[in-house]
């Protein structure tokens, strides 16, 4: 009988994975070190995201993630399955030991809306419910999972691998025709060696976080701010306060729990104390710090118990090899900062699916072209979260910072619903993020440049972004506050190469399927 295909780690990445290869015929064994339900972080998800989750849907005929795909649909056929509405990105700049101000200019506000209604909106997924759930419907349509399973290492043999793992107590070999690792930075692949800490990235951080429930609403905590011209509710939404030592996100869950962190910056001299202290302790006090977040989570009570990473950032050496695959949270992690992972382990699912599932078994040249891809992407993330860090503290060059970001998720997204790949090829090829658009690339390149050069940030940032900004960051507005504007896509309609008309005749796609 042929080895099946083995996979390690059955977060939603994995798990999805296995449901693909298996709807292809494909024989799979999932290895899971915990058992589920368990805790997982990597809550919030994008448009990208749910563009990724439709095109498997319809690919390998999972019809459940499209109800994945948009909060108002898995509201009504997953119920059970936990998750939050997210509208967008809010990022709100405080001062230590000052109350949150903010006037009507929004010197301290920022608000980007990623959908245009609850109906098509991004969720943010109560990861230990989601995981639980995939897994559950692999087992149901073949997949052999094994929880509480460790593996200590591999060896290669004819026609595959032979894994060492730990199982039910007692060693236990297993042989595969291939290994993907999508444990997380926890799993060793036949690569050899541990994953490894990259001392060149942009940013290094450590978090301290928990899932908490009675928390109150910022806004009510904040005597005096404005919020005014919302473009959507917008605590209901990754928001992201940024912080003299790093920033803290807060997601909320429909169930009333809230996921909240304090992403620490190694090169504040106060991370090393925070991060060595119990997590309890560093959370109190960075709260005692901020007076407006020791109002909203003044009466919070720790759903579970508050954890501390020393470190978040890693990379591995490489991506694949002969006959083993990384994906992409296996291969790097770098920030939470713009919710970045979600749909990049989708789209590199969407790759591996179809190395795998190649008549003749996988391709060693589509395997050396999907490492060195993910390698370009990891640097083009890392490109775009380390300027958000250095400009934290002026936040008119952390606003102007963030449209490039919200010019590179934007342009795909529509890019994706709109048009249609050339022939021959998927859209989950093309760099995530724009990492393999020269023009995108280049204008970012000027954009950091100039943020360091001039008086007003955000209109240098809309002159380099101009070719790319199909969605108008710089049309007049309240200023730093986003919608969806359909009609500035129709008038911006030629960026991606289609008329005004061919995008109003084609509107409804920006909903996604149904």
């Amino acid at each position: 009988m042929t080895l099946p295909v083995a996979i390690v780690g059955s977060g939603f990445a994995g798990t999805i994975l296995a449901r693909a290869l298996a709807a292809r015929g494909v024989r799979v064994l999932l290895l899971e070190r915990a058992r589920h339900p368990r805790f997982a972080l990597g809550e919030s998800s994008t448009p990208l995201a749910s563009i990724s989750l439709e095109r498997l849907s319809a690919e390998y005929d999972l019809p459940d993630l499209l109800r994945l795909a948009s909060y108002r649909r898995w509201n009504r056929e997953l119920p059970g399955v936990g998750h939050g509405l997210k509208r967008g990105f809010t990022f709100y700049a405080h001062r230590r030991g000052a109350a949150y101000a903010n006037g009507p200019r929004n010197e301290s506000r920022l608000a980007f809306a990623a959908s245009p209604d609850d109906d098509v909106a991004d969720s943010h997924w109560v990861r230990a419910d989601v995981d639980h759930y995939l897994a559950r419907r692999a087992v149901r349509e073949g997949v052999e999972l094994l929880e509480g399973c460790r593996v200590d290492g591999a060896v290669p043999i004819s026609g595959g691998w032979r894994l060492s793992t730990t199982y039910a107590g007692a060693p236990l070999a297993i042989e595969a025709s291939f290994v993907v690792d999508a444990g997380g930075g926890r799993a060793m692949t036949p690569e050899g060696g541990e994953h490894v800490d990259s001392r060149r990235t942009p940013v290094r951080t450590g978090l301290v976080f928990g899932h908490f429930e009675a928390v109150g609403r910022f806004a009510e905590g904040a005597d005096g701010a404005s919020f005014s011209d919302a473009p959507y509710p917008e605590e209901r939404a990754a928001v992201h306060h940024l912080l003299e030592e790093g920033w803290m996100y807060v997601l909320p869950f429909d169930h009333g729990v809230v996921s909240a962190g304090f992403v620490l910056d190694h090169d504040h001299p106060d991370t090393s104390s925070l991060l060595g202290a119990s997590p309890g302790t560093a959370w109190a006090e960075l709260l005692s710090r901020y007076p407006t977040l020791r109002r909203q989570f003044g009466s919070a009570v720790a759903a579970r118990p508050t954890s501390t990473v020393a470190r978040l950032q890693r990379r591995s050496p490489a991506a694949a090899g002969e006959g083993w695959a990384r994906l992409p949270s296996a291969f790097r992690f770098s920030s939470p900062m713009f919710s970045t992972g979600i749909a990049w382990s989708l789209v590199g699912v969407e790759r591996l699916a179809r190395i795998l599932t190649r008549p003749g078994g996988p391709d060693p040249w589509a395997l050396d072209l999907y490492a060195r891809l993910l390698a370009t992407e990891a640097d083009h993330i890392d490109g775009l979260i380390g300027p958000a860090y250095r400009f934290r503290s002026d936040f008119a060059a952390f606003s102007a910072w963030t449209r490039v970001y919200l010019t590179a998720a934007s342009f795909w997204e529509t890019m994706q619903r709109l048009r249609r790949p050339a022939p021959g090829t998927h859209w989950s090829d093309f760099g995530f993020l724009g990492a393999g658009d020269p023009e995108l690339r280049a204008a970012a390149r000027e954009t950091r440049k100039a943020l360091t050069d001039t008086d007003d940030p955000e209109a240098a940032a809309s002159r380099l972004l101009a070719r790319r900004d199909v969605i108008g960051l710089d049309r007049p507005r309240p200023p730093r506050l986003y919608p969806v504007d359909v009609d500035v896509i129709i008038e911006n309609a030629h960026l991606i190469g289609l008329t005004s008309e061919e995008a109003r005749n084609r509107l409804p796609r920006l909903r996604g399927p149904g």
